[in-house]
């Protein structure tokens, strides 16, 4: 009897692992967006849970092939949640990649990705951070600087022309059940079927978070420098960590509640982290909250809210991997560095006659936090304990950075520190040993005096006009009411009231038609003026902000900027957005002075009323007129 129930038994054991699918391995996988970073070359593989585990990524095996040069590996038991993803380069030792869900019974998603013919892909390493796959690829020649952008002010942002690729946006779809399908013996053949299939049958009913393709133009934004994997509380602050190299735009500080704003540009944040609010003391003792958030596409935006946002500042790493964003006041060096290290050197040079450049070389890796106010900038070195200061007075004396000053502070380090203009733009790089500091400061126009240039031709007292949009091109539109219409009506009026005090003007459109952006720059060029006005209404999707703001591109475009936002903001009672350096076409191309005036919010209920009222019309082509005519004769 024995003999037979054991018979039995082993039958039974036999019929499970014969029929059960092969999900039974546990759920799988699911793998819903891929997306590069083309500074560092690491790629990421984004998936919701379960998490891949370690034992599970040292079962992936890479797969080199020639003709062309690349590499394969699988993800087993892995769903692609969506459609296959394709992302292909111009200028990249990396020309192609392909994400496909490869096979379904069992299920497995397969990454192929192309090289450069003489890349040595063995240099490719696969590892993963909270579940994400990430492979990363080394180069085989470091062909970056030897410094690193850690803090920038410039808020140009480069167009990413050499990526051809596709974005994703989300939606629900089902995963795909399992399917017998058969696997054929050629491994390209496998690679090429991966991609050809249309998207496979759905039918288990269950529905996912899902990643669809959406073509982007050329200037797509979307390459980074840094992935954020987590951040959490630490000594009182916010302690922020990734892979790549962090970079931080100049801190400012908002109220109503009062916030600390820390923007970090080509920056990609773990989508599920986003916007989770962290407690910054866990033992209560202050109520500060943080989180951060994917503010664009390569932008992610640190928000700190607590009574006392402006104490905040950052404190770089040594790898360049993490920041830590902490109360000034809880600072000490004992808490943020191990090691001692003291300054070496410092070399100047001077760029031409706007920048000049400082390097400060430490005898070991610098744990420091940058602090800009608006008259000047300031360095804390934490674990910094010397320094010949005689040394440094001579190298600085007769340069640019003459005003650099050292002191010794309890408790933190060594401050530095140096008095600039408020619209001077600081950019500081980290060598990549962290043993040195490039601070680089472009002077502002008005601090070298440049004079306004004077086009060969130009009309003297002749104002090119621009109304925005027109025709087809609608601008903001709010409940029924166009930017168009509003940009002409004001256009029109300040139009007038030039010609009635002797003044020149021509319009690049006097009715409701459409003019390209390039025949606006054309019209102006052709006719000549002394300065180009374009008008705007701005437009937001959250309701609340509202009030003016003047845009300018050029230089020598700040000076009217400067003098027709005066009269706008005298004119008119709403919120000062002040002046904004930005690369609007029309105000790029033109090779006269030229201002972008955003009017007022469409978007913002109350602004928007007042925006077509005649009180607000007539207000906002007095102040730009009189600000016009201020500038041509010669007021600053």
């Amino acid at each position: 009897m024995k003999r037979i129930f054991f018979l039995i038994t082993l039958f039974f054991i036999f019929l499970i692992q014969t029929l059960i699918p092969v999900s039974a391995e546990g759920e799988p996988l699911k793998i819903v967006s891929m997306h590069y970073d083309d500074s560092s070359s690491v790629v990421y593989l984004t998936s919701k849970e379960p998490p891949l585990d370690t034992k599970a990524l040292s079962d992936i095996k890479i797969v080199k092939l020639s003709n062309p040069n690349r590499i394969y590996f699988d993800i087993e038991n892995a769903v692609l949640i969506g459609d296959k993803q394709q992302l292909v380069f111009d200028k990249s030792a990396i020309k192609e990649i392909k994400l496909a869900q490869f096979e379904t019974n069992p299920d497995i998603v397969r990454v192929v990705i192309t090289f450069e013919e003489d890349f040595d892909t063995s240099k490719v390493k696969l590892f993963t951070i909270d579940g994400n796959i990430i492979v990363q690829v080394k180069k085989p020649a470091l062909n970056n600087d030897y410094f690193n952008t850690i803090y920038d002010e410039n808020n140009i942002l480069p167009i990413y022309s050499s990526i051809i690729a596709n974005s994703q946006f989300v939606q629900k779809i089902a995963i795909p059940a399992a399917s017998q399908v058969k696997v054929p013996a050629n491994v390209m053949d496998d690679i090429q079927r991966a991609f050809e299939n249309s998207t496979l049958p759905n039918t288990d009913g269950k529905t996912y978070d899902s990643t669809v393709s959406v073509d982007l133009s050329s200037d797509l934004k979307l390459r980074t420098k840094y992935f954020i994997s987590q951040y959490i509380p630490k000594d009182n602050g916010l302690l922020v960590s990734g892979i790549g190299q962090i970079t931080t735009a100049k801190m400012f500080c908002l109220k109503e509640p009062n916030r600390a704003v820390i923007d970090l540009p080509n920056t990609y944040l773990d989508k599920n982290i986003r916007n989770k609010e962290i407690n910054l003391c866990p033992d209560c003792s202050c109520k500060d909250t943080a989180k951060i958030g994917q503010f664009e596409y390569n932008k992610a935006r640190i928000v700190i809210t607590s009574d006392k946002a402006d104490k905040y500042m950052p404190v770089y790493s040594q790898d360049g991997q993490s920041l830590l964003v902490i109360d000034s006041d809880k600072l000490n060096h004992t808490t943020l560095a191990s090691n001692i290290s003291n300054i070496n050197k410092a070399f100047v040079r001077k760029i031409d006659s706007r920048t000049n450049e400082l390097i400060l070389s430490f005898s070991s890796p610098v744990v420091h936090s940058i602090l800009r106010t608006d008259n000047s900038l300031n360095f804390f070195l934490f674990n910094v304990k010397s320094y010949n200061e005689m040394d440094i007075i001579k190298t600085l004396g007769n340069s640019y950075y003459k005003q650099f000053t050292l002191s010794l502070l309890p408790k933190i380090g060594v401050r530095a520190a140096m008095p600039i203009n408020k619209d001077d733009i600081v950019k500081v790089e980290q060598s990549i040993d962290a043993k040195a500091l490039k601070i680089t400061i472009i002077r502002t126009q008005q601090e070298i005096k440049t004079e306004r240039p004077v086009k060969k031709g130009a009309t003297k007292n002749k104002v090119v006009l621009d109304a925005g949009h027109g025709g087809t091109d609608y601008g903001a539109i709010k409940e029924g009411i166009n930017e168009k219409d509003i940009t002409l009506d004001i256009t029109q009026r300040v139009d007038s009231i030039l010609r009635s005090k002797g003044y020149k003007t021509a319009l690049t459109r006097k009715n409701d038609t459409y003019v390209s952006l390039e025949d606006r720059v054309n019209f102006s060029e052709d006719e000549a003026p002394e300065i180009f006005v374009s008008i705007h209404v701005n437009s937001a999707v959250s309701t609340s902000p509202s009030g003016i703001e003047t845009h300018y591109y050029h230089d020598y475009s700040k000076d009217l900027a400067n003098v027709v936002h005066k009269h706008l903001m005298k004119e008119i009672d709403t919120n000062n957005r002040g002046l904004i350096k930005s690369k609007f076409y029309v105000i790029n191309h033109t090779t006269v002075p030229a201002i972008l005036c955003e009017i007022g919010f469409i978007s913002n209920d109350k602004e928007r009323n007042e925006l077509v009222s005649e009180k607000r019309k007539k207000a906002t082509a007095k102040a730009i007129a009189e600000g016009i005519m201020e500038y041509l004769k010669g007021g600053k």
